[in-house]
């Protein structure tokens, strides 16, 4: 039941980040990708699992779901990190590259 809510909530966040990004408006010259989309992430760390832990931030346990095993402490230190800088809608978009890779 809670992962079914975790995976709703990431869900949720990334429809609203993707709509977000698609009203910034277009630019003449197409700018490079941001580093969060073209690098390679370490193995303890996914685009899902930094938003799950910025939507657990917000509104939930997030110790019970490091304990869980359904965040890391790198998912979770990326996400405060996320959510400081504004980037939250980068990392929805590396997520939908992800589940479409999947």
């Amino acid at each position: 039941m809670m992962r079914a809510r975790a995976s709703l909530a990431v869900s949720i966040v990334a429809i609203v980040a993707l709509a977000l990004t698609a009203c910034a408006g277009v630019t003449d010259a197409a700018p490079s990708p941001h580093p969060i989309l073209a690098s390679e992430l370490p193995s303890d760390l996914t685009a899902r699992g930094v938003l799950l832990a910025a939507v657990l931030l917000a509104d939930g346990d997030v110790e019970q779901a490091v304990a869980d095993g359904l965040v890391t402490p790198a998912e979770v230190d990326e996400a405060i990190r996320a959510i400081e800088a504004d980037e939250l809608d980068v990392w929805a978009q590396r997520a939908e590259t992800e589940l479409a890779e999947d």
